[in-house]
């Protein structure tokens, strides 16, 4: 069988979430179902038929064709199978993902992975602002799995998260890290005002040496095996992690933020 692909016909005028176009939900329903479903677009709806052309049985394998900024919620509660975007893709992105594997082409919107608490998402493109991060009125981001952001993200990246693994190969904005419960953050570019600011606990691991609130002490250098484990866990991803020398064992410590606690730390590699 050939994957079940969603090519777009015309860029959409206003913003669509396509929150019911995910595995579990597809695999349910008969071919004839599936154009006749209702995404929420805007503050009305239209039909899947309306906005995408459709070929392909396997639901398990979702293609989307010619993406577009304004599709939202790609993947949201996912729990199985895969998901192709071959384009840019909206905001909220793998929220509250649970399971399976989503890659896109291009770039995503804001919120992409708030609340997953499994699976594996790659962008080869940029990220927007709040990436893994809680939403407004939420306690919580990311609190499982891996995201990998083969370009920049933006500002608050891991605010709040909670668990997991957030790999930034460019660079990141303002407030990384900002809240972040628990989890690890590594990002190989640069890194932009505020970082790890009410910083609880967590690991974020950083190639330049940021400039930091006066709330965290320096520890000096180490060599901590532990980071021998992280790059062997990295391995086999594509782009920059997987080029980590597995003897870059050698960092300086930063622990805070004092003033919420002072559990977290952030690493640069020396």
């Amino acid at each position: 069988m050939s994957a079940l692909t969603f090519r777009l016909r015309h860029e959409p005028q206003l913003r669509v979430s396509l929150a019911l176009l995910v595995p579990q939900t597809l695999a349910r329903l008969s071919p004839a179902a599936i154009p006749e479903m209702e995404l929420t677009w805007g503050s009305g709806a239209i039909k899947v038929g309306e906005l995408f052309e459709i070929r392909g049985s396997d639901a398990s394998h979702l293609v989307f064709e010619g993406g577009s900024p304004k599709l939202d919620r790609i993947g949201e509660a996912m729990a199985s199978g895969e998901i192709i975007v071959r384009g840019d893709a909206g905001a909220y992105l793998g929220h509250r993902m649970a399971g399976g594997t989503i890659r896109v082409d291009g770039s995503v919107g804001a919120y992409c992975a708030s609340g997953a608490r499994n699976g594996f998402i790659t962008v080869d493109g940029d990220a927007g602002d709040f990436l893994a991060a809680a939403l407004p009125g939420e306690h919580r981001g990311m609190a499982g799995g891996l995201v990998l952001i083969r370009g920049d993200a933006g500002e608050r990246a891991g605010d709040r998260m909670r668990r997991g693994v957030v790999l930034i190969e460019g660079s990141a904005g303002d407030y990384c890290a900002s809240r972040m419960g628990a989890g690890t953050i590594a990002v190989l570019g640069r890194t932009g005002a505020g970082i790890a600011t009410g910083m609880r606990r967590g690991t974020l691991l950083l190639r330049e040496t940021p400039e930091l609130p006066p709330t965290f002490n320096d520890c000096g250098v180490h060599d901590l095996g532990f980071l021998q484990l992280l790059y062997r866990s990295w391995a086999s991803l594509p782009g920059g992690f997987a080029a980590l020398p597995g003897n870059s064992l050698t960092v300086r410590r930063l622990v805070g933020d004092l003033g919420n606690g002072g559990k977290g730390e952030v690493l640069v590699w020396v």
